[in-house]
């Protein structure tokens, strides 16, 4: 099992301009071709500090949505370990606060009072918010494979995933395969940058696929 703070994670360049994407559907749960955008979102990295320690804030937004939402979170440099993750989505705030394996979380809402909990997980864990950052920084070696803890924000609950590093190409791009109970992901990480070039889903249930498209193909996709 791979925790939060393993000295198998890489310490990523993470990229000081904004990285742009669109999430699309290229094809249906039926097998059917498709062309859906999904919509936008854009994700920022900033260098930061936290109690003497290196440490990373990582920003995703959609903002063009109905529903708009910011989820910030702030991790250590090294070993991605979580600290604290705030979500704006609409008009309620959630924060997370990490502490080993557990997670307290709050929620504030409009004409609400805060509701608060505190759940306890066998293994310390991840946000499931930073799997990006977490899948660019494992062993880039053909055969490494892990089963990560992951905190789902959505349903507060841990999830316990696959990460298989598949090999390389000759373009020197990483095949890493993401595994969770609903879908199968596979990353093209770039060996020389450790930045996403690629990324398609497939869901476990049926045959839809979706893949991200990246910086000037996004924004000629919006």
């Amino acid at each position: 099992m791979l925790l939060p703070g393993s000295s198998d994670l890489a310490s990523v360049p993470f990229e000081s301009a904004p990285i742009n994407v669109h999430f699309v559907a290229d094809r249906k749960s039926n097998g059917d071709s498709v062309y859906r955008d999904l919509g936008g979102a854009q994700k920022d990295y900033v260098l930061t500090a936290y109690h003497g320690t290196p440490a990373v804030m990582i920003v995703l937004s959609q903002l063009s949505s109905q529903r708009p939402f910011v989820d910030s979170a702030l991790v250590r440099r090294d070993g991605l370990e979580p600290i604290w993750e705030i979500q704006h989505s609409g008009s309620t705030r959630t924060r997370y606060d990490y502490d080993g394996a557990s997670v307290r979380r709050a929620v504030t809402a409009p004409d609400s009072s805060v509701a608060q909990s505190t759940a306890t997980y066998p293994f310390r864990v991840f946000n499931f918010n930073e799997l990006d950052e977490l899948v660019r920084s494992v062993p880039l070696r053909a055969g490494y494979r892990a089963i990560v803890p992951l905190y789902s924000e959505g349903d507060n609950a841990l999830e316990t995933d696959t990460i298989q590093v598949e090999g390389t190409d000759s373009t020197g791009v990483w095949n890493v395969r993401f595994a969770d109970k609903v879908i199968i992901g596979h990353y093209g990480i770039d060996g020389a940058t450790r930045k996403i070039v690629r990324f398609d889903v497939n869901r476990h249930a049926d045959k839809a696929h979706f893949r991200y498209i990246f910086g000037s193909d996004s924004a000629r996709a919006g």
